[in-house]
C-alpha cells in the first residue's frame, strides 16, 4: 500500500482559476479509477471541503483556519501540514511551491511560469514571493509534475532541474458529458437566437487576449449578421475594458460572466465553435472540454495549446484578427469541415480521459516510491 497525500491547503474555492480545477479532477480521476494499492488523503480547509465534497471520498483532514491569507497559510503548511503528512510515502502539493519544512518525499505541481513570465498580472508582493518559492520548490521536488510537455521544457530550461524528475501528468474532462437539454435560464438562451454562436470561457485577463477575437467577429458582421459572440468567466484586470469594447461591437455579445459547470456545458453544447485566442496556457482546459463535449476549436498557436489538440483544431496566430475571422468563417460556413474538427476532437478528449489521467498520475507516485 502507498500512502498518498494531497495538499490542496493553498486551494481557496473559486480563487485560483484553473489550477483548482486541475488539481480536482486529477484527484477525483484517482479516487474513481486508480488502484486499490493507493491510499490517498486530501489535506485541505473546510471551504475546499464544501466546494468539492467528491474528495470527501477518501481521508479528508481538515486545516482550520484563514488559509485565504498567504503568512497564515505559509505557517499552517510547516507545521499543522506537515504534522498532518509526517507518515506519508509521497506527499504532493498541488500549488506549486514546497512548504519551507519538508518530508523529502515531495512531489510538487507547476502548472506554469506565468509569474515569471507574465508579471504584470500578480501583486508585486506576490510575483517577488514566486519568483523565489518556485525555483526553490523545484530544485528541492523529488519529482516535479506538469500539465503538457511545455510547461516542463519552460521548468528545465529556466530552472536547471534534471529533466528526468519532470512529469507531464496533463489534466481530464470531467465523467460527466454535455446535457441532452442545457440548463440555460430563458434570458440567456433567447439571447443567443438561432443563429451561429462563438463561445469563449475565458477571465478577462490582458493575455486571454478577447479583443482580437472581438475584432474578428467584427469582420464577420457582414457575412453572419446573426452571430452571437458569448464571453463567460470571471472579472480580471481588463474587464472594463473587454465591457466596453463588447458594447461597441457589430455583432451581438453576450458576458454571462463566471457560469456555474452545468450551464458552461448547456453552453458548449449550443455553440458552434470555441474560439481560444489566449497567448499563454500552461494546458488549456476549456479546449479539451471543447472537444470532449463535441463542439468545433479553433485554437491559437501558442505555448501549450497546440500540444492539447493536437490535429483536432484549426490554430490560428493569436494576434491576427483577420486569420481568426478568416478561421471561424471557414468553420461555420463548411458543415463537412465543422464534423470533421468535432469528430476529431472527440478522438482526441479520449487520450486525456480520467482513466489515463489517474495512470500517469498514479506512475508519478510510483517512481519514487
Amino acid at each position: 500500500m502507498i500512502h498518498v497525500v494531497a495538499n490542496l491547503s493553498w486551494l481557496v474555492p473559486g480563487g485560483v482559476g484553473g489550477s483548482e480545477e486541475y488539481a480536482v479532477r486529477l484527484l477525483d480521476a484517482v479516487i474513481e479509477h486508480g488502484p486499490e494499492d493507493i491510499d490517498l488523503r486530501v489535506v485541505g480547509s473546510g471551504a475546499l471541503r464544501r466546494a468539492h465534497p467528491s474528495l470527501g471520498r477518501v481521508g479528508f483532514e481538515e486545516v482550520s483556519g484563514p488559509l485565504d491569507r498567504r503568512g497564515y497559510r505559509l505557517l499552517a503548511e510547516s507545521t499543522t501540514v506537515h504534522r498532518l503528512t509526517d507518515d506519508a510515502d509521497v506527499v504532493h502539493h498541488f500549488g506549486g511551491r514546497i512548504p519551507a519544512r519538508r518530508h523529502g518525499n515531495d512531489v510538487v505541481t507547476v502548472h506554469d511560469l506565468q509569474p515569471l513570465h507574465l508579471p504584470s498580472n500578480f501583486s508585486m508582493v506576490k510575483r517577488r514571493y514566486l519568483a523565489w518559492a518556485l525555483p526553490r520548490s523545484a530544485r528541492a521536488a523529488r519529482l516535479i509534475c506538469t500539465p503538457s510537455r511545455w510547461v516542463a521544457d519552460t521548468v528545465v530550461t529556466e530552472f536547471g532541474v534534471d529533466p528526468d524528475v519532470v512529469w507531464t501528468v496533463p489534466s481530464t474532462y470531467a465523467d460527466e458529458g454535455p446535457p441532452d437539454s442545457g440548463p440555460l435560464d430563458t434570458a440567456l438562451a433567447d439571447g443567443l437566437g438561432k443563429g451561429p454562436v462563438v463561445l469563449y470561457p475565458a477571465v478577462t485577463n490582458p493575455h486571454k487576449n478577447h479583443g482580437v477575437l472581438l475584432d474578428a467577429v467584427d469582420r464577420l458582421a457582414e457575412t453572419h449578421p446573426d452571430l452571437v459572440l458569448v464571453l463567460t468567466g470571471a472579472p480580471g484586470r481588463v474587464d472594463e475594458q473587454v465591457a466596453a469594447r463588447s458594447r461597441a461591437a457589430e455583432t451581438t455579445v453576450v458576458r454571462p460572466g463566471r457560469v456555474a459547470a452545468p450551464v458552461l456545458r448547456a453552453l458548449l453544447e449550443r455553440a458552434d465553435i470555441v474560439a481560444f485566442p489566449s497567448r499563454y496556457e500552461g494546458f488549456g482546459l476549456p479546449v479539451l472540454e471543447a472537444m470532449h463535449a463535441g463542439t468545433a476549436v479553433v485554437a491559437a498557436n501558442a505555448t501549450a495549446l497546440p500540444e492539447v489538440v493536437g490535429d483536432a483544431a484549426l490554430l490560428v496566430d493569436p494576434d491576427d484578427p483577420d486569420a481568426w475571422a478568416e478561421a471561424i468563417g471557414s468553420v461555420l460556413d463548411d458543415r463537412t469541415r465543422r464534423e470533421r474538427l468535432v469528430a476529431a476532437g472527440r478522438d482526441r478528449a479520449e487520450e486525456y480521459s480520467p482513466t489515463a489521467a489517474a495512470t500517469r498520475l498514479v506512475d508519478a507516485w510510483r517512481s519514487i516510491v
